[in-house]
């Protein structure tokens, strides 16, 4: 059975039912493509802004490192940092002093799974390193949590 459709402009098209569907579909498909609303309640667009605002505010969050080494030698902690610095350029070294210890961490990650992840890397070099909760600013996570 074949079909036979005038469209506007002069066009004459036949063809079979199913294929006569699928070319008034994709027709109607691209003549109504631009002219689509989105129509968004005032209550969720004003929720949305908050959100926004709260994360341009706070940029820190609670997240994982992974901490060399501690200890109370000042001098110890930094030749240890010099030594990572060497063996590792591409990774960033924290130093923390926290009374009476000095703390030397690496890496940020919202993970606990992905921190002993990159622990493996350098566990061989040091396996004294642990996997250790700190707070982390937002831009470090690009570094390290891929």
């Amino acid at each position: 059975m074949s079909v036979k459709l005038k469209l506007p402009g002069s066009l004459n098209i036949q063809a079979r039912p199913n294929k006569m569907l699928l070319f008034v579909f994709g027709w109607m498909l691209i003549h109504f493509s631009g002219h689509a609303q989105i129509i968004e309640e005032p209550a969720i667009t004003s929720l949305m802004d908050r959100w926004k605002a709260y994360n341009l505010e706070h940029t820190e969050i609670q997240g994982w490192r992974i901490q060399i080494m501690a200890s109370v030698d000042r001098r110890q902690m930094e030749t240890a940092r010099r030594t990572f610095e060497n063996r590792y350029p591409e990774y960033p070294v924290i130093f923390i002093h926290n009374e009476p210890y000095f703390h030397l961490k690496v890496g940020a990650f919202l993970s606990m799974q992905k921190a002993q992840a990159f622990l493996k890397k350098m566990q061989h070099d040091y396996p004294q390193a642990i996997p250790v909760t700190d707070v982390l600013k937002t831009e470090e996570l690009l570094l390290y949590d891929q």
